[in-house]
């Protein structure tokens, strides 16, 4: 931990102390849990274990770690909203723009990045090889969908993926019919969003797939961590500036190549 770091710690501990409340690293007989903040988390960031190696260094650095709570993006800003956890860890959603703007939501920081990924079948049926605008590409698979030579595997609902599959087809892509499994018959490979940190850590199994677009400012998910206006926990500030400090900012570039640091975006 650098100076100014330690310097941040002492005076949050100071200012607790104040307000009569004890630091837990002051007091072990304290449960871990009584200085932890709630905070609601994007599945994607718990499954390719991002929070498990922020947990433990957390314990290192602080004496305590923020309790996860795995709930889709959408879901997770509406709770943000309400007050019903102490913070949030998510993908960049188009909600948390409108809860900003209207100071629902405070203290947002981005962390890191993940590329979106477009996946498909090595053959290509949709015929998306060599494009280069996402929008276009979806509007090929829906295209390749409704004739019946293709499938579409549909993004979580309320997921970032979902929101960003939205405003590249306005809409129309969530509108695709659920195909139907013919009996006796396996399901060929669907064409998919998936992030670069799912495609590292957690890539679908069974299927001959192939990626076909990445890369690009439009197609990068930002990492980004907020409180809530309804609830004021000190242990969701510090959690916000602990997650920007580099023992935290270390665990992300060691979790590999599907995190990047809280760069700009790639042009």
């Amino acid at each position: 931990m650098s100076e100014l770091d330690r310097r941040t710690v002492i005076q949050w501990a100071s200012t607790s102390l104040a307000l009569g409340s004890t630091p837990l690293w002051a007091n072990p007989r304290v449960a871990p849990r009584a200085e932890s903040p709630l905070v609601g988390t994007d599945p994607i960031l718990i499954s390719t274990g991002l929070t498990s190696q922020w947990q433990a260094a957390m314990r290192q650095d602080l004496g305590w770690s923020a309790r996860w709570q795995a709930m889709e993006t959408r879901v997770l800003l509406d709770q943000l909203e309400q007050g019903h956890v102490d913070a949030g860890l998510f993908l960049h959603h188009p909600r948390a723009d409108e809860l900003d703007k209207q100071g629902l939501i405070h203290s947002r920081q981005t962390i890191a990045r993940t590329d979106v990924l477009i996946v498909g079948p090595e053959d290509d049926v949709a015929g998306i090889r060599g494009e280069t605008d996402p929008g276009r590409a979806l509007r090929q698979i829906m295209a390749a969908c409704a004739a019946g030579a293709a499938q579409w595997r549909p993004t979580e609902p309320g997921s970032a993926l979902s929101a960003l599959a939205d405003r590249w087809t306005q809409g129309q892509i969530a509108k695709l019919p659920a195909v139907t499994p013919t009996p006796g018959r396996s399901r060929p490979p669907a064409y998919r969003l998936i992030t670069q940190a799912q495609w590292q850590k957690l890539p679908p199994k069974g299927e001959k797939l192939k990626v076909w677009m990445q890369g690009g400012a439009s197609m990068q998910l930002a990492v980004q961590v907020a409180c809530s206006f309804r609830v004021r926990h000190p242990g969701a500030k510090l959690l916000v500036s602990w997650l920007q400090w580099p023992l935290a900012q270390g665990v992300m570039k060691r979790a590999g190549a599907g995190w990047q640091p809280a760069a700009a975006p790639k042009g």
